[in-house]
Protein backbone atom coordinates (compact mmCIF):
# COMPACT_ATOMS: atom_id res chain seq x y z
CA UNK A 1 0.00 0.00 0.00
CA UNK A 2 1.02 3.62 -0.40
CA UNK A 3 2.81 5.13 2.57
CA UNK A 4 1.75 8.36 4.25
CA UNK A 5 5.03 9.96 5.27
CA UNK A 6 5.31 12.70 7.87
CA UNK A 7 9.01 13.47 7.98
CA UNK A 8 9.56 16.39 10.33
CA UNK A 9 11.40 18.80 8.03
CA UNK A 10 13.89 20.99 9.89
CA UNK A 11 16.03 23.96 8.78
CA UNK A 12 19.23 21.94 9.28
CA UNK A 13 18.13 19.83 6.35
CA UNK A 14 19.36 22.61 4.06
CA UNK A 15 22.84 22.29 5.60
CA UNK A 16 22.71 18.63 4.58
CA UNK A 17 21.68 19.74 1.09
CA UNK A 18 24.64 22.16 0.93
CA UNK A 19 27.13 19.46 1.96
CA UNK A 20 25.63 17.01 -0.54
CA UNK A 21 25.76 19.65 -3.29
CA UNK A 22 29.46 20.34 -2.70
CA UNK A 23 30.26 16.63 -2.45
CA UNK A 24 28.45 15.72 -5.65
CA UNK A 25 30.04 18.65 -7.50
CA UNK A 26 33.54 17.44 -6.68
CA UNK A 27 32.65 13.77 -7.03
CA UNK A 28 31.11 14.09 -10.49
CA UNK A 29 33.92 16.43 -11.51
CA UNK A 30 36.56 13.86 -10.56
CA UNK A 31 34.75 11.22 -12.58
CA UNK A 32 34.90 13.36 -15.72
CA UNK A 33 38.47 14.58 -15.21
CA UNK A 34 39.60 11.89 -17.66
CA UNK A 35 37.84 13.77 -20.48
CA UNK A 36 40.47 16.53 -20.40
CA UNK A 37 43.26 13.95 -20.16
CA UNK A 38 42.39 12.32 -23.50
CA UNK A 39 44.53 14.68 -25.61
CA UNK A 40 47.52 14.76 -23.18
CA UNK A 41 47.48 10.96 -22.90
CA UNK A 42 47.29 10.50 -26.67
CA UNK A 43 50.16 12.95 -27.17
CA UNK A 44 52.45 11.58 -24.45
CA UNK A 45 51.68 7.86 -24.55
CA UNK A 46 49.99 7.21 -27.91
CA UNK A 47 47.00 5.46 -26.34
CA UNK A 48 43.77 5.20 -28.36
CA UNK A 49 40.59 6.96 -27.33
CA UNK A 50 38.94 3.62 -26.57
CA UNK A 51 41.82 2.73 -24.23
CA UNK A 52 41.61 6.08 -22.46
CA UNK A 53 37.81 5.92 -22.32
CA UNK A 54 38.15 2.65 -20.42
CA UNK A 55 39.33 4.73 -17.45
CA UNK A 56 35.88 6.29 -17.34
CA UNK A 57 34.37 2.82 -17.61
CA UNK A 58 36.39 1.91 -14.51
CA UNK A 59 34.83 4.89 -12.74
CA UNK A 60 31.35 3.74 -13.63
CA UNK A 61 31.97 0.10 -12.66
CA UNK A 62 33.39 1.27 -9.34
CA UNK A 63 30.49 3.67 -8.80
CA UNK A 64 27.97 0.95 -9.64
CA UNK A 65 29.19 -1.74 -7.27
CA UNK A 66 30.65 0.61 -4.69
CA UNK A 67 27.32 2.40 -4.46
CA UNK A 68 25.63 -0.89 -3.64
CA UNK A 69 28.03 -1.50 -0.75
CA UNK A 70 28.00 2.03 0.65
CA UNK A 71 24.26 2.48 0.16
CA UNK A 72 23.45 -0.68 2.10
CA UNK A 73 25.98 0.23 4.79
CA UNK A 74 24.57 3.74 5.15
CA UNK A 75 21.16 2.25 5.99
CA UNK A 76 22.88 0.68 9.02
CA UNK A 77 25.57 3.09 10.25
CA UNK A 78 24.65 6.41 8.65
CA UNK A 79 26.47 8.58 6.12
CA UNK A 80 29.14 10.51 8.04
CA UNK A 81 31.80 7.81 8.56
CA UNK A 82 31.45 6.60 4.99
CA UNK A 83 31.68 10.15 3.61
CA UNK A 84 34.86 10.91 5.57
CA UNK A 85 36.55 7.80 4.14
CA UNK A 86 35.29 8.67 0.66
CA UNK A 87 36.60 12.25 0.84
CA UNK A 88 40.14 11.22 1.78
CA UNK A 89 40.18 8.45 -0.84
CA UNK A 90 38.87 10.70 -3.60
CA UNK A 91 41.43 13.44 -2.95
CA UNK A 92 44.31 10.96 -2.73
CA UNK A 93 43.37 9.08 -5.89
CA UNK A 94 42.93 12.26 -7.96
CA UNK A 95 46.37 13.49 -6.87
CA UNK A 96 47.94 10.08 -7.53
CA UNK A 97 46.83 10.09 -11.18
CA UNK A 98 49.45 12.78 -11.79
CA UNK A 99 52.25 10.37 -10.87
CA UNK A 100 51.29 7.60 -13.30
CA UNK A 101 52.65 6.53 -16.67
CA UNK A 102 51.06 3.07 -16.78
CA UNK A 103 47.60 2.71 -18.30
CA UNK A 104 46.55 -0.06 -15.92
CA UNK A 105 47.62 1.95 -12.87
CA UNK A 106 45.42 4.77 -14.15
CA UNK A 107 42.55 2.30 -14.57
CA UNK A 108 43.02 1.18 -10.96
CA UNK A 109 43.01 4.74 -9.65
CA UNK A 110 39.85 5.63 -11.56
CA UNK A 111 38.25 2.45 -10.23
CA UNK A 112 39.11 3.71 -6.74
CA UNK A 113 37.78 7.19 -7.57
CA UNK A 114 34.46 5.69 -8.63
CA UNK A 115 34.12 2.82 -6.18
CA UNK A 116 35.21 4.44 -2.92
CA UNK A 117 35.55 8.19 -3.50
CA UNK A 118 32.49 8.98 -5.58
CA UNK A 119 30.20 6.10 -4.53
CA UNK A 120 30.90 6.74 -0.85
CA UNK A 121 29.61 10.29 -1.30
CA UNK A 122 26.89 9.89 -3.94
CA UNK A 123 24.66 7.13 -2.59
CA UNK A 124 24.81 7.79 1.18
CA UNK A 125 24.44 11.57 0.85
CA UNK A 126 21.53 11.43 -1.59
CA UNK A 127 19.78 8.87 0.61
CA UNK A 128 20.42 11.08 3.65
CA UNK A 129 19.15 14.18 1.84
CA UNK A 130 15.92 12.42 0.87
CA UNK A 131 15.33 11.35 4.47
CA UNK A 132 15.49 14.95 5.75
CA UNK A 133 12.54 15.96 3.54
CA UNK A 134 9.03 14.86 2.67
CA UNK A 135 7.05 17.64 0.99
CA UNK A 136 10.12 19.17 -0.69
CA UNK A 137 12.21 16.07 -1.30
CA UNK A 138 12.27 16.65 -5.07
CA UNK A 139 13.60 20.17 -4.68
CA UNK A 140 16.18 19.06 -2.11
CA UNK A 141 17.45 16.18 -4.26
CA UNK A 142 17.34 18.44 -7.32
CA UNK A 143 19.57 21.03 -5.66
CA UNK A 144 22.00 18.37 -4.46
CA UNK A 145 22.25 16.74 -7.87
CA UNK A 146 22.61 20.19 -9.45
CA UNK A 147 25.96 20.26 -7.71
CA UNK A 148 26.88 17.21 -9.76
CA UNK A 149 25.98 18.99 -12.98
CA UNK A 150 27.99 22.05 -11.98
CA UNK A 151 30.99 19.92 -11.03
CA UNK A 152 30.87 17.97 -14.28
CA UNK A 153 31.27 21.23 -16.16
CA UNK A 154 33.42 23.28 -13.80
CA UNK A 155 36.02 20.72 -12.67
CA UNK A 156 37.04 19.64 -16.21
CA UNK A 157 37.13 23.31 -17.25
CA UNK A 158 39.38 24.24 -14.33
CA UNK A 159 41.50 21.13 -14.88
CA UNK A 160 41.87 22.03 -18.56
CA UNK A 161 43.04 25.51 -17.55
CA UNK A 162 45.54 24.04 -15.08
CA UNK A 163 46.86 21.68 -17.75
CA UNK A 164 47.29 24.57 -20.20
CA UNK A 165 49.03 26.67 -17.53
CA UNK A 166 51.27 23.94 -16.06
CA UNK A 167 51.04 20.33 -17.27
CA UNK A 168 48.64 17.45 -16.67
CA UNK A 169 50.67 15.93 -13.84
CA UNK A 170 50.88 19.15 -11.81
CA UNK A 171 47.22 19.86 -12.54
CA UNK A 172 46.04 16.54 -11.07
CA UNK A 173 48.18 16.96 -7.96
CA UNK A 174 46.82 20.46 -7.36
CA UNK A 175 43.28 19.21 -7.94
CA UNK A 176 43.71 16.49 -5.33
CA UNK A 177 44.92 18.98 -2.71
CA UNK A 178 41.93 21.25 -3.40
CA UNK A 179 39.59 18.29 -2.99
CA UNK A 180 40.96 17.42 0.44
CA UNK A 181 40.72 21.01 1.70
CA UNK A 182 37.15 21.45 0.47
CA UNK A 183 35.63 18.07 1.26
CA UNK A 184 37.00 16.78 4.54
CA UNK A 185 35.84 19.63 6.86
CA UNK A 186 32.36 19.59 5.31
CA UNK A 187 31.80 15.93 6.21
CA UNK A 188 31.73 16.76 9.92
CA UNK A 189 28.54 18.79 9.34
CA UNK A 190 26.56 15.65 8.49
CA UNK A 191 23.87 14.54 10.96
CA UNK A 192 21.32 11.68 11.04
CA UNK A 193 17.85 12.55 9.69
CA UNK A 194 14.95 13.61 11.96
CA UNK A 195 12.58 11.05 13.41
CA UNK A 196 10.45 9.32 10.77
CA UNK A 197 6.76 8.81 11.45
CA UNK A 198 4.60 6.61 9.23
CA UNK A 199 0.89 5.86 9.56
CA UNK A 200 -0.07 2.28 10.19
CA UNK A 201 3.32 0.58 10.45
CA UNK A 202 6.78 0.92 11.86
CA UNK A 203 9.27 2.27 9.32
CA UNK A 204 11.75 -0.54 9.84
CA UNK A 205 9.14 -3.25 9.25
CA UNK A 206 6.94 -1.76 6.55
CA UNK A 207 7.14 -2.36 2.80
CA UNK A 208 4.87 0.62 2.07
CA UNK A 209 6.10 3.21 -0.43
CA UNK A 210 4.80 6.31 -2.16
CA UNK A 211 3.92 4.46 -5.37
CA UNK A 212 1.76 1.83 -3.67
CA UNK A 213 3.32 -0.90 -5.85
CA UNK A 214 5.67 -3.77 -4.97
CA UNK A 215 9.21 -2.42 -4.93
CA UNK A 216 10.40 -5.87 -5.99
CA UNK A 217 8.85 -5.08 -9.38
CA UNK A 218 9.39 -1.36 -9.79
CA UNK A 219 13.01 -1.09 -8.63
CA UNK A 220 14.29 -3.72 -11.13
CA UNK A 221 12.42 -2.05 -13.98
CA UNK A 222 13.70 1.36 -12.98
CA UNK A 223 17.18 -0.10 -12.98
CA UNK A 224 16.81 -1.46 -16.51
CA UNK A 225 15.55 1.93 -17.67
CA UNK A 226 18.53 3.51 -15.92
CA UNK A 227 20.98 1.42 -17.94
CA UNK A 228 19.62 2.67 -21.26
CA UNK A 229 19.07 6.29 -20.22
CA UNK A 230 22.70 6.46 -19.13
CA UNK A 231 24.03 4.81 -22.30
CA UNK A 232 22.25 7.66 -24.07
CA UNK A 233 23.76 10.45 -21.97
CA UNK A 234 27.30 9.05 -21.75
CA UNK A 235 28.35 9.86 -25.32
CA UNK A 236 28.22 13.67 -24.96
CA UNK A 237 29.46 13.62 -21.37
CA UNK A 238 32.55 11.61 -22.25
CA UNK A 239 33.17 12.67 -25.84
CA UNK A 240 31.89 16.22 -26.32
CA UNK A 241 35.32 17.75 -25.67
CA UNK A 242 37.18 15.49 -28.17
CA UNK A 243 34.32 15.95 -30.65
CA UNK A 244 34.87 19.69 -30.40
CA UNK A 245 38.63 19.44 -30.94
CA UNK A 246 38.01 17.17 -33.96
CA UNK A 247 35.89 19.99 -35.39
CA UNK A 248 38.82 22.39 -35.05
CA UNK A 249 37.96 24.05 -31.76
CA UNK A 250 40.71 24.83 -29.27
CA UNK A 251 40.82 22.52 -26.22
CA UNK A 252 39.64 25.35 -23.97
CA UNK A 253 36.73 26.23 -26.29
CA UNK A 254 35.75 22.56 -26.53
CA UNK A 255 35.81 22.31 -22.73
CA UNK A 256 33.56 25.37 -22.73
CA UNK A 257 30.88 23.32 -24.52
CA UNK A 258 30.89 20.87 -21.62
CA UNK A 259 30.76 23.75 -19.16
CA UNK A 260 27.71 25.20 -20.96
CA UNK A 261 26.07 21.78 -20.93
CA UNK A 262 26.59 21.38 -17.20
CA UNK A 263 25.63 24.97 -16.37
CA UNK A 264 22.31 24.34 -18.09
CA UNK A 265 22.13 21.11 -16.12
CA UNK A 266 22.18 23.02 -12.84
CA UNK A 267 18.91 24.69 -13.84
CA UNK A 268 17.48 21.44 -15.18
CA UNK A 269 18.11 19.46 -12.03
CA UNK A 270 16.52 22.01 -9.73
CA UNK A 271 13.56 22.61 -12.05
CA UNK A 272 12.85 18.93 -12.68
CA UNK A 273 13.17 18.23 -8.96
CA UNK A 274 10.50 20.85 -8.32
CA UNK A 275 8.33 19.45 -11.13
CA UNK A 276 8.64 15.97 -9.60
CA UNK A 277 7.26 17.32 -6.32
CA UNK A 278 4.13 18.38 -8.22
CA UNK A 279 3.48 15.67 -10.83
CA UNK A 280 5.50 12.73 -9.48
CA UNK A 281 8.98 11.48 -10.23
CA UNK A 282 8.01 9.03 -12.97
CA UNK A 283 6.14 11.54 -15.13
CA UNK A 284 8.93 14.08 -14.75
CA UNK A 285 11.49 11.39 -15.66
CA UNK A 286 9.54 10.55 -18.82
CA UNK A 287 9.47 14.17 -19.98
CA UNK A 288 13.19 14.65 -19.32
CA UNK A 289 13.99 11.42 -21.18
CA UNK A 290 12.11 12.62 -24.25
CA UNK A 291 14.23 15.78 -24.37
CA UNK A 292 17.50 13.93 -23.85
CA UNK A 293 16.76 11.35 -26.55
CA UNK A 294 15.54 13.91 -29.06
CA UNK A 295 18.67 16.08 -28.79
CA UNK A 296 21.62 13.70 -28.42
CA UNK A 297 22.14 12.69 -32.07
CA UNK A 298 22.36 16.24 -33.42
CA UNK A 299 25.79 16.95 -31.92
CA UNK A 300 27.38 15.18 -34.89
CA UNK A 301 25.28 16.99 -37.49
CA UNK A 302 26.79 20.48 -37.22
CA UNK A 303 30.18 22.17 -37.03
CA UNK A 304 28.70 25.56 -36.09
CA UNK A 305 29.95 26.76 -32.72
CA UNK A 306 26.71 28.65 -31.86
CA UNK A 307 24.64 25.56 -32.69
CA UNK A 308 26.95 23.35 -30.65
CA UNK A 309 26.50 25.68 -27.69
CA UNK A 310 22.72 25.63 -28.19
CA UNK A 311 22.68 21.83 -28.33
CA UNK A 312 24.87 21.67 -25.24
CA UNK A 313 22.43 23.87 -23.32
CA UNK A 314 19.34 21.94 -24.48
CA UNK A 315 20.87 18.52 -23.86
CA UNK A 316 22.27 19.60 -20.50
CA UNK A 317 18.85 20.78 -19.33
CA UNK A 318 17.12 17.49 -20.13
CA UNK A 319 19.89 15.03 -19.26
CA UNK A 320 20.21 16.56 -15.81
CA UNK A 321 16.48 16.17 -15.27
CA UNK A 322 16.78 12.50 -16.20
CA UNK A 323 19.36 11.83 -13.50
CA UNK A 324 17.53 13.77 -10.81
CA UNK A 325 14.14 12.21 -11.53
CA UNK A 326 15.55 8.68 -11.74
CA UNK A 327 16.90 9.06 -8.19
CA UNK A 328 13.62 10.60 -7.02
CA UNK A 329 11.80 7.60 -8.52
CA UNK A 330 14.03 5.26 -6.51
CA UNK A 331 13.24 7.24 -3.36
CA UNK A 332 9.49 7.15 -4.07
CA UNK A 333 9.27 3.50 -5.12
CA UNK A 334 11.14 2.05 -2.12
CA UNK A 335 10.15 1.67 1.54
CA UNK A 336 11.90 4.17 3.80
CA UNK A 337 13.84 1.41 5.57
CA UNK A 338 15.80 0.56 2.39
CA UNK A 339 16.18 4.01 0.84
CA UNK A 340 19.97 3.75 0.63
CA UNK A 341 19.83 0.29 -0.91
CA UNK A 342 17.21 1.32 -3.49
CA UNK A 343 19.17 4.41 -4.55
CA UNK A 344 22.26 2.20 -4.79
CA UNK A 345 20.58 -0.43 -6.97
CA UNK A 346 19.18 2.10 -9.43
CA UNK A 347 22.43 4.06 -9.33
CA UNK A 348 24.43 0.89 -10.02
CA UNK A 349 22.41 0.24 -13.15
CA UNK A 350 22.85 3.83 -14.27
CA UNK A 351 26.59 3.75 -13.79
CA UNK A 352 26.89 0.50 -15.72
CA UNK A 353 25.02 2.23 -18.53
CA UNK A 354 27.39 5.19 -18.32
CA UNK A 355 30.36 2.85 -18.63
CA UNK A 356 28.89 1.04 -21.62
CA UNK A 357 27.89 4.30 -23.29
CA UNK A 358 31.24 5.99 -22.80
CA UNK A 359 33.17 2.99 -24.08
CA UNK A 360 30.95 2.34 -27.10
CA UNK A 361 31.34 5.95 -28.20
CA UNK A 362 35.13 5.69 -28.10
CA UNK A 363 35.15 2.22 -29.67
CA UNK A 364 33.06 3.14 -32.70
CA UNK A 365 35.07 6.33 -33.16
CA UNK A 366 38.29 4.29 -33.27
CA UNK A 367 36.76 1.82 -35.72
CA UNK A 368 34.99 4.25 -38.04
CA UNK A 369 36.80 7.56 -37.57
CA UNK A 370 33.58 9.44 -36.80
CA UNK A 371 31.29 9.99 -33.84
CA UNK A 372 28.10 9.78 -35.94
CA UNK A 373 27.44 6.12 -35.18
CA UNK A 374 28.37 6.54 -31.52
CA UNK A 375 25.77 9.26 -31.01
CA UNK A 376 23.18 7.40 -33.12
CA UNK A 377 23.50 4.33 -30.90
CA UNK A 378 23.15 6.62 -27.88
CA UNK A 379 19.84 7.90 -29.27
CA UNK A 380 18.65 4.32 -29.86
CA UNK A 381 19.35 3.49 -26.22
CA UNK A 382 17.31 6.53 -25.24
CA UNK A 383 14.33 5.19 -27.18
CA UNK A 384 14.52 1.88 -25.29
CA UNK A 385 14.51 3.81 -22.01
CA UNK A 386 11.38 5.68 -23.11
CA UNK A 387 9.57 2.44 -23.92
CA UNK A 388 10.35 1.01 -20.47
CA UNK A 389 9.21 4.16 -18.67
CA UNK A 390 5.99 4.22 -20.71
CA UNK A 391 5.31 0.63 -19.61
CA UNK A 392 5.93 1.59 -15.98
CA UNK A 393 3.51 4.52 -16.27
CA UNK A 394 0.89 2.25 -17.80
CA UNK A 395 1.43 -0.41 -15.12
CA UNK A 396 1.06 2.11 -12.33
CA UNK A 397 -2.07 3.62 -13.84
CA UNK A 398 -3.61 0.20 -14.48
CA UNK A 399 -2.84 -0.96 -10.94
CA UNK A 400 -4.29 2.11 -9.27
CA UNK A 401 -7.21 2.47 -11.65
CA UNK A 402 -6.67 6.22 -11.78
CA UNK A 403 -4.10 8.76 -13.04
CA UNK A 404 -0.86 9.15 -11.08
CA UNK A 405 -1.54 11.32 -8.03
CA UNK A 406 0.29 14.63 -7.90
CA UNK A 407 3.41 14.59 -5.77
CA UNK A 408 3.60 10.80 -5.70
Amino acid sequence: MAAQENIQEQPYGWVIVAVATLSLALGFGANLSVTVLIDPFQTEFGWSRAEISMAYTMVTVGAAFGGLVWGSLSDRIGARQIAILASVTLAGAVAAVGYQSNLYAIYLLYLLIGGVGFAGLFTPLLALTGLWFSRRKGMAIGIATAGGALGQGLVPYVARYMISTWDWRTAMLALGVCYLVLLLPAMFLLRPPPVLVQSGAQVRKSNDNLWGMPHTITIPWLSIAGVFCCICMAAPLMHLVPLGTDLGLSPQTAAGLLLALMASGVVGRILFGTIADRVGGLRAYFVASIGQTASVFWFTQTASLPLLYLLSIVFGFFFSGVMTCLLICAREAAPLRITGFAVAIVGMAGWLGMGIGGFQAGYFYDQLGTYSYSYAYAAAAGVINLVIVAILLWYRSARSGMPEPAGA
